[in-house]
Parts: structure tokens; sequence; C-alpha cells
């Protein structure tokens, strides 16, 4: 039966079976952030494809082969165009450092110290009188000189060479410097050292070869290295033993310099010696006698001012080497001296006595004058 309270036009047709309640949607089963769909931006530019036409596929473009072998070729001859413009830097510049830098050693290494002094554009200073053909040739000379390593200036041609040689036995490292004008590369600091200071307390020394002996005058005086025979400065003065003057880097010294005045210095200064007491027994006066270097035993009974003497020199003094460090200090004898003195006695008449005398205190200096001995009485 129909329910009467129920309208007619929302009754089931007759026979037909009561649909079953359909059941709530469920929502499926996805993660929150999935659930809400991203808003579109109303300013993003419209993407491919939009309005249905799907995205247009990128093609890549194709470079032909023969390009990257262009490309290859042409790095490749860069690289070799570089390669070629350092050479010819090294060639140019410090190889042509090196070469000239070489060559100054070999020649110091052979003794030829004209043909290095070319190269080093010397102009025979004072200080460079060792650096001959006869100084160097008569050393015992370097050896095995090889350039180690040349190091070059970016802002000239300014050149280090660090070299090193070996001498008498021993390996040495040194330090030269090359520069270049219109006229080429050449040394402009040599490999040379200055000699070891002469005090003035001595005469100094030579070595073979040179124009004159080494004093201490010559303060600045240079060599090339080498091993030099040290001989004495002059015909008077001798050396004892065989000392040798090593110079090279950092090593320079003079040992066993041990001199003695020679036969000829003691020859010249005694003649010096006997003009000197010669001159003095010219004089007339008492105290003038004395302040002369003669003392004379003093008159009984006379007074000496107004008296006059008359000296005779017996025996002159001999000249002898002091003890003294100082090589330019020597000793006398006492010698022999007789006088006579003539005057007025304490009572007023006329009288002379006889005196004697030795060698009194005198000063001297001493000098070496070229091939003269000058003696200066004081």
């Amino acid at each position: 039966m129909s329910d009467p309270t129920v309208p007619e036009n929302e009754r089931p047709a007759e026979g037909a079976t009561p649909a079953a309640a359909e059941p709530a949607p469920v929502a499926p089963d996805v993660p929150p952030q999935q659930q809400a769909a991203p808003q579109p931006n109303p300013y993003a530019a419209p993407q491919p494809g939009a309005y249905g036409q799907p995205p247009a596929e990128k093609k890549k473009p194709v470079v032909p082969r023969w390009v990257w072998w262009v490309i290859g070729g042409a790095l490749a001859f860069a690289a070799v165009v570089i390669v070629a413009i350092v050479l010819l830097a090294n060639l140019l510049g410090g190889s042509g450092a090196k070469s000239v830098a070489q060559e100054y050693l070999n020649d110091i290494a052979k003794g030829n110290a004209s043909a290095a002094n070319k190269l080093a554009r010397l102009d025979g200073g004072d200080e460079d009188f060792l650096l001959t053909d006869k100084v160097l040739g008569q050393a015992k000379r370097i050896t095995a000189p090889t350039v180690a390593r040349t190091l070059s200036s970016r802002s000239s041609d300014l050149t280090q060479v660090s070299v090193t040689y070996k001498l008498a036995g021993k390996s040495y490292r040194g330090t030269i410097e090359l520069d270049k004008d219109d006229k080429g590369w050449y040394v402009s600091r040599g490999l040379t050292y200055q000699l070891p200071y002469v005090s003035s307390t001595i005469p100094g020394y030579s070595v073979p070869g040179a124009e004159h002996s080494i004093t201490s005058a010559d303060s600045e005086t240079i060599a090339y290295p080498g091993v030099y025979t040290i001989q004495a400065p002059n015909k008077f003065y001798e050396l004892d033993g065989s000392p040798v003057l090593t110079v090279a880097a950092d090593t320079y010294q003079l040992k066993n310099l041990k001199l003695t005045p020679s036969k000829a210095y003691l020859d010249e200064v005694q003649k010096q010696v006997d003009a000197h007491y010669a001159e003095c027994a010219t004089k007339t006066s008492y105290y003038d006698i004395e302040d002369c270097g003669i003392e004379l035993s003093y008159p009984s009974n006379l007074a000496v001012s107004s008296s006059t003497v008359a000296v005779k020199v017996d025996e002159s003094p001999t000249v002898a080497i002091d003890d003294a460090d100082s090589y330019y200090q020597f000793k006398i004898g006492p010698g022999k001296f007789s006088a006579v003195i003539t005057g007025t006695d304490f009572s007023g008449n006329p009288a002379s006595e006889n005196l004697t005398g030795a060698a009194g205190y005198i000063s001297a200096d001493i000098k070496i004058d070229g091939d003269k001995v000058v003696v200066t009485f004081n």
C-alpha cells in the first residue's frame, strides 16, 4: 500500500524497487599538498602548447665536424706561436746574456784577463791594476766555470747570473750581472773581489806580474778569483816562507805574512845614518850637537854656553833591526865620538878640554819611495 502522507508525484511507480540511498562521496587518500591544485599566475608568460597546442620540440644546432677541427688547429697554432715567441725572447734575451756570461767565465779560467775586461768594459782604473794577463796568467785559476741560473728583470735588460766554479779543489758560488745596450750584452758587475785591507804598519806585499806592490793606499784593489803567490813588496824586505793569497767568494784571506828588512834596507838606512851624524859633527854649539843626537861628556872647567866644540866621528852608530812590531823602526848602536871644547875657564882664562861622546836619542821617519829608502830625522 502506498503511504497516503506522501504526495502522489513523489511516490515510486508501482512495481519499482526503491533505490538504495547513495553513500556520501569520499575524498581520495592523497597528501594534503596535492589536494588543492595551485592557482595559475595571471602574469606569467604563456607556455608553449597553451590553448591545447602541444609544446614545440627544441632542436639542437648541428655543428659540422670540420668546424671543431678548425678551432683545434687555431688553438694549436696559437700555442706554437707563443712557444716560439718565448724561445725567441730567450734567444735574444736570457740566452744571449747566458752565452756572454759563460764566455766571460771561460776567459777568466784561461787567464785571458784582457778579453774578460773587454766584456766587462773596464776603463783601467787604479783599482784594476791586478786585472791583467800577466797577473792572472801566473795565478792558479778557476776550473769548471758554469752559469747555474739567470734571472732577468721585467722592466729592463738587467740580468743576474748565478755562477759556480772550482778553485784549489773547492767549489764556490758567485753572482755577476749583465746588461744590454745598442752594442749588445756586457758584464756590468763582474766576478772580481776586493783584496784584504793592508795595515799602514806594514810595507805591503806584491804578486807576480803586478806593476807595483799592494800597500795601505790600495784599499780598493780588486782581483779575479784565483790563488796568488805572495812576494815581498820591494827589494828592501824579505818574506819568510811561501804564503799565498786565495781570492774567491767570501774566502779571500792573507795569512803568514812575515816580512823582515833585507840587507839592501839596512845598507840604505846605514848610509843615511852615517850622513846624519856626519852633519851633526859640523855643528859647534854644545847644545846643538846634543839636539842632533850626540851626547858629549860635560866639561869640568868651561862654560859650555860661551864655548865652541869641534866633534869628530870616530865610529858611526851601527844600524840594527828593532824588535818592535813596526817595519819602519830601527835601532842604532852607540857609535864613538870625540870632541874638543874651547872657551874660557871659570877664572876667565882661555882653556880647552877633550870630550867623549856616543849616540844619544834621535827620532826618525822611514819611507819607501819607489826604489829608495828615505830616512827623515826629527
